[in-house]
């Protein structure tokens, strides 16, 4: 019974690391780019992103809907760059450090 219970967690576990070796290097990129970057980057994607969303889901008119995207774009945005600096730091915590320095 317990080896069948450990088995999702397994291929979870198997399928976590194969996602992380694939992505690892795009992240590193765009944790390193300054904020300003990370901000006009992400603002656009988010607008992009809740504009249909306001649409289908909500059903509003085209241009209320654009009004919306560009409003919770802003708050979106600031999510996805607090987040992104939370996690660049608790990466810096838990890599060893380097011992060049000696």
């Amino acid at each position: 019974m317990h080896a069948a219970s450990r088995l999702p967690r397994r291929w979870w576990g198997a399928f976590e690391r194969w996602v992380s070796d694939r992505t690892r290097p795009a992240l590193l990129r765009w944790e390193q780019l300054p904020g300003q970057v990370q901000v006009f980057v992400t603002y656009p994607v988010m607008v992009a992103l809740l504009f249909p969303f306001h649409v289908i889901v909500f059903d509003l008119a085209w241009v209320r809907s654009l009004f919306y995207a560009l409003f919770w774009g802003i708050p979106a945005t600031a999510i996805v760059f607090i987040a992104t600096r939370a996690e660049a730091a608790k990466r810096r915590q838990q890599e060893p450090p380097e011992d060049g320095d000696e």
